[in-house]
């Protein structure tokens, strides 16, 4: 769905809640923010056991991670009031960026820049065709 909505133009927010943590972001605006799989390239420079964790994270069935109300209902509050700035044409702090809820129940930023690897940035990002040159048969 995110590749779609990225196609499409569309700006999107990540909203997610499981287990006494909470994150709102990043804001991605197709084009012009970093986007998810910068993300995910990012955190597997980092750590190049990365991508068995991401699979792992992706391979719960719906409504199988505990949340609780209260961290969900926090959650949603604040997707919502970024969601609002972004549609006011304010700056988001989710733009470019994630706040995180921990479980002592503190926000903490983390920025993001796009990630040279990804092609987020270009025109078409998810076309891989070969294109012959007009001047060859």
């Amino acid at each position: 769905m995110v590749n779609e909505l990225a196609s499409l133009d569309i700006p999107h927010l990540l909203a997610s809640a499981f287990e006494g943590h909470g994150t709102v972001g990043p804001l991605v605006i197709p084009g012009k923010t970093a986007c998810l799989h910068c993300l995910d390239l990012t955190r597997r420079d980092g750590d190049p056991g990365w991508p068995i964790v991401t699979a792992r994270l992706g391979g719960y069935p719906p409504g199988e991670i505990a949340c609780d109300a209260t961290l969900a209902t926090l959650v949603a509050a604040e997707a919502t009031g970024h969601a609002l700035a972004y549609l006011d044409g304010k700056e988001s702090a989710v733009t470019n960026g994630t706040l995180e809820v921990t479980p002592d129940w503190r926000w903490k930023r983390r920025s993001w820049k796009a990630h040279p690897q990804c092609r987020c940035m270009r025109n078409n990002p998810y076309s891989l065709r070969m294109v012959m040159s007009p001047n060859r048969d």
